[in-house]
């Protein structure tokens, strides 16, 4: 797919991969909102499926780069099959670390820009149940467990930030690490690694448009089930979307470099409270015509249930809420002259009210 432009003498030319994924739809549907353009940069998008662009194939690599000559890789092809990565480790690491590795190398050789999505999924939470207990039963501060060792310096009111120590649960964790460290290795400042969580759209499979089909199929007094002892930070596609154009257009603050970021809705709850938010935000939007009852269960109930039905499900982080604090203090204070800017720092409620909007925009 190709995104015309009006200004081919100041274009900068992207290279999309995954162009299937509901990132990437996001990215191509937020910059066509824009006319193409952030921060008065215009940009000229190439997006490839997988179908056209194998980024796991040296030559399909090397042919894209050479046929399109990109300034700019935004990556987001990816193995995103939680469980099924249990079974499925070789694939998962072939897409999630290998593809990367080798957008890299050839980004490293022609002077491309890389931007790559990771995962909340890279850290495992035990920090935060380390610091719930102690702040819950000993009365000790977040600061003095950090100055105790007890837990790493990463972890913040607002959710873990980069400095945070990544110990993946699941092989797709795993792999989704190894991948960004080869990014980073590669091509250090040169590369963008982003961390998101919980992603959802009005495209392709998210939490918010399952419990959405859920909610209104579920027969009368049927409760819903779901989680309530993982706690991460929802965040809508668009508004990352907003988050990785501004950051191609606009030239970070001084001594901020490039490297790792974290980028997530504001704020942090529970799948169990998401639903919840879903449920009574798509009534008001009239997306749904009845209240369904949705029942709290802990994960280890759950994936016990779900092993009886013979679905073995992969270990996730109790606790992945991000904070965006370092990427927000790089990109305020440049006199942006963007436009979109709002729609980066909203709190994740306020972020899945857009995009239930848009979504009852479409189906009315």
């Amino acid at each position: 797919m190709h995104v015309p432009n009006g200004e081919p003498e100041s274009t900068v030319t992207v290279l999309l991969t995954g162009a299937d994924s509901q990132l990437s739809k996001a990215l191509l549907r937020v910059l066509a909102k824009a006319a193409n353009r952030f921060d008065g940069r215009v940009f000229r998008v190439d997006a490839l499926s997988h179908a056209q662009l194998d980024i796991c194939d040296k030559q399909s690599v090397e042919a894209a780069f050479a046929h399109f000559n990109p300034e700019w890789v935004i990556n987001c092809a990816a193995y995103n099959a939680v469980d099924r990565a249990e079974t499925a480790a070789v694939e998962a690491y072939r897409v999630n670390s290998l593809g990367p590795e080798l957008l890299a190398s050839e980004c490293a050789l022609t002077g491309a820009r890389l931007v790559h999505i990771s995962s909340d999924y890279v850290f495992s939470g035990e920090q935060a149940e380390v610091a719930s207990q102690a702040l819950n039963q000993c009365g000790i501060t977040r600061s003095g467990l950090i100055e105790s060792g007890l837990i790493e310096s990463g972890l913040t009111e607002g959710g873990l930030t980069e400095n945070a120590m990544p110990a993946p649960l699941s092989v797709y964790g795993q792999s989704k690490l190894a991948g960004e460290q080869a990014v980073l290795r590669i091509l250090a400042e040169r590369a963008v690694v982003i961390r998101t969580a919980w992603l959802y759209g009005v495209d392709g499979h998210n939490f918010v448009k399952t419990m959405l089909r859920l909610m209104a199929a579920a027969p009368d007094a049927q409760p819903l089930t779901v989680i309530n002892d993982q706690i991460g930070s929802p965040t809508w596609a668009d508004a990352l979307a907003h988050l990785i154009w501004q950051l191609i257009a606009s030239p970070l603050n001084v001594g901020c470099g490039t490297g790792l970021f974290h980028y997530a809705g504001q704020g942090q709850c529970s799948w169990y409270e998401f639903a919840l938010e879903i449920q009574r935000q798509a009534l008001a939007l009239k997306l749904l015509d009845k209240t369904v009852p949705i029942s709290a269960i802990d994960s280890l109930s759950y994936a016990a249930k779900a092993l009886e039905k013979g679905n073995k499900l992969a270990s996730r982080p109790s606790y992945s809420a991000l904070n965006s604090d370092r990427v927000r203090q790089c990109l305020t204070g440049q006199n942006s002259t963007s436009t979109h800017s709002s729609e980066l720092w909203r709190d994740w409620r306020s972020q899945l009210k857009a995009m239930l909007e848009d979504y009852a925009a479409q189906v009315y």
